[in-house]
């Protein structure tokens, strides 16, 4: 009697590890590895001016000033910013707009941005309509013989990749900290 006692206790315990072990076999899974590669993504610009950085003021004269920006082939999507900073009067002898595609930044109205989508080719931005500046007609030969600095404007490129998820301003304020 002991002998099937054992047994019977021998096969109960067997019995319950090959329950356990199966319920915890049907549990238990698990998957393939998916790797995640992250790569950096990169924007290169230039910005050139081919007309020179000296001019003539001339009352009623259009001058010819052309800086362009321009996004390099396979740069990734990107915010692109223009930012011109007037010096010494520039407002008060001379005039330009800008050419198509740029808006002017709420924040900061000597900032100008537009969105670039990633191309495989370079992409080239006239910062200026008609690639030129206007000496107002307006200027008298006594304003002009008055000036003891002469104006300037100063034009620099920026650019920040742009996937989506983030505004023109959180660009800007990134691009400026």
């Amino acid at each position: 009697m002991r002998k099937r006692y054992k047994s019977l206790i021998i096969g109960a315990v067997l019995l319950i590890t090959v329950t356990i072990g199966a319920t915890y076999a049907l549990l238990v899974t698990s998957s393939n590895a998916v790797v995640n590669t992250f790569t950096v993504g990169g924007v290169d610009i230039t910005l050139t001016e081919t007309t020179g950085d000296k001019y003539i003021m001339t009352p009623g004269v259009t001058v010819a000033k052309d800086p362009t920006v321009t996004v390099l082939a396979n740069s990734e999507n990107c915010w692109l910013f223009v930012k011109l900073e007037k010096e010494k009067d520039f407002d008060f002898f001379s005039a330009y707009e800008m050419a198509d595609g740029w808006n002017a930044l709420a924040s900061d109205t000597s900032v100008f941005y537009r969105m670039v989508a990633k191309a495989s080719v370079d992409q080239a931005f006239s910062v200026l309509k008609g690639n030129c500046i206007s000496i107002k007609d307006s200027l008298t030969e006594e304003q002009l013989d008055a000036v003891t600095e002469n104006p300037k404007l100063n034009v620099t490129a920026y650019a920040m990749q742009n996937d989506g998820g983030m505004t023109i301003e959180d660009a800007w304020r990134a691009l400026n900290r």
